[in-house]
């Protein structure tokens, strides 16, 4: 019974798939996408009528176009019921059209709709246009007789009112359901505007999570889990993905490079920030980057951050590259090597010593491969090892070269790292935060609004989506 996208909280499935009745109430602010919400919840049913009571149902597609391709084809009824007491007639196959004067009429009309039919979902928009004569209790005595009646009959009923007050109606439903917009100030002074979807109260059914953060991109209201740092499955290689143009390197996910203009720059310095309740989600990030550069054959050194080592990343690009030869391409160089090889190293004492090792490399690899290289670097790592001063300096002189030879240097940061020598001179600065525990991405430098980051596992290997919160 249930095609939600995907993007709807669970809290919402279950409730369509319920053989009781129900009835949720959907409140908030103009604009927050009250009526988007109610479309999202019942377009794809069957069994389901959206009565229009303030706007035409011809307006209502306009806006919101991608409804008629979720209309089921084999509907019995109209979707749309006119409720404006407009009079104008319509000969669309989609709009049915109710006429009343009073509460009572209507009320009558819609007990009615669509009598034959079991397990119904109807949606008012809005019940605000419904009650403006009725006194306070006019409107608690019509509210509980719809309820009742539509529970009786185990159908649901959503109502959807403009306003965040409590009233008698917050009492007389099951479930309520609040959308907002809010500005919050990032740890970078940046100020955005959010959306939100809380759960008040959901009687009987469980809350997973009280509130989502949510976006309207595209004329959508899309909804973001709870981030879980997972691999995939079953993992596969990754597909590749070319450079868009000889000036951008490719970030692995087409996503992202449309967002930075076509990738990352060559010969740019790139910040990655991320915050200590996320962990290793900077992963989301790094394994698309670093496996996409490997499988276009081309040359990349890697600092480790701290708790991460080659031997626990080669399993993974093992398989996301397709075979063990992407080792040739790479130097890598960790705090600790059981093992020395030519293409690991040891943290030497002295940074000159790194800087050697990193000249070297890069002469050898771009002798054998060319370039241009991905440089990655974890800077907590360095920042433990060598301290701050000795990590300006390492950072001043390795940018300079990599602007000077058309390399692509990637800093690794953790939010509670003392060192921000080379965050003001970074070619772009993006930070990896929570809203609402659903993974975020926040553009620095240059200032962007948030994205959401959708990790798409399906494929095989680590691929995400990015969804702005607009």
């Amino acid at each position: 019974m249930t095609k939600y996208r995907g993007t709807m909280p669970p809290e919402f499935p279950e409730l369509s798939e319920m053989d009781q009745g129900y009835s949720l109430l959907i409140k908030g602010l103009p604009g927050t996408g009250k009526s988007s919400l109610s479309l999202e919840l019942v377009s794809h049913l069957p069994n389901s009528f959206f009565i229009s009571t303030r706007i035409s149902p011809e307006v209502v597609m306009q806006d919101f176009p991608w409804v008629l391709d979720e209309i089921p084809e084999n509907r019995k009824y109209p979707f749309f019921v006119d409720a404006t007491r407009s009079g104008s007639q319509t000969s669309n196959n989609n709009i049915s059209k109710m006429k009343f004067e009073t509460i009572p009429e209507f009320v009558q009309q819609l007990f009615t709709l669509g009598a034959d039919l079991s397990n119904k979902v109807i949606a008012i928009d809005s019940w605000n246009a419904l009650i403006v004569n009725l006194s306070e209790s006019q409107i608690s005595h019509w509210a509980s007789a719809i309820v009742q009646h539509l529970r009786a009959e185990t159908s649901k009923i959503i109502f959807v009112v403009e306003g965040v007050q409590a009233t008698s109606l917050d009492w007389t439903v099951d479930g309520i359901t609040v959308l907002s917009k809010r500005t919050i100030t990032s740890t970078h002074g940046i100020s955005r505007r959010i959306r939100e979807l809380s759960f008040h109260k959901m009687r009987g059914r469980e809350i997973y999570n009280e509130t989502y953060l949510t976006s309207l991109a595209k004329g959508r209201l899309m909804t973001f889990y709870p981030f879980k740092y997972r691999f995939p499955a079953i993992i596969l290689k990754s597909e590749v993905i070319t450079d868009p143009d000889d000036h951008h390197l490719s970030t692995g996910s087409i996503g992202f490079d449309d967002l930075l203009g076509g990738g990352l720059e060559r010969g740019s310095w790139n910040l990655f920030e991320v915050t200590t309740t996320i962990g290793d989600a900077l992963d989301i990030v790094f394994m698309p980057l670093i496996t996409n550069h490997l499988n276009n054959k081309r040359p990349a050194i890697t600092i480790f951050r701290e708790g991460v080592s080659f031997d626990s990343n080669q399993p993974y690009l093992d398989v996301f590259t397709g075979s063990k030869k992407w080792i040739e391409q790479t130097v890598n160089i960790e705090r600790f090597v059981p093992e020395k090889t030519s293409n690991r190293f040891e943290l030497p004492d002295k940074i000159d010593q790194l800087l050697d090792i990193l000249e070297i490399s890069k002469q050898s690899l771009r002798k054998e491969i060319g370039g241009p290289f991905l440089i990655n670097l974890g800077l907590d790592t360095l920042e433990n090892k060598y301290g701050i001063p000795a990590l300006n300096e390492f950072i001043a002189i390795t940018v300079s070269k990599a602007r000077l030879e058309g390399d692509v240097i990637v800093g690794w940061l953790k939010e509670n790292q003392e060192f921000r020598g080379g965050t003001t001179a970074a070619t772009s600065h993006w930070k990896l935060d929570l809203i609402n525990r659903a993974l975020v991405l926040e553009g620095i430098i240059p200032a962007t609004e948030y994205y959401a980051i959708s990790p798409i596992l399906s494929k095989g290997y680590i691929d995400y989506k990015l969804t702005p919160i607009i």
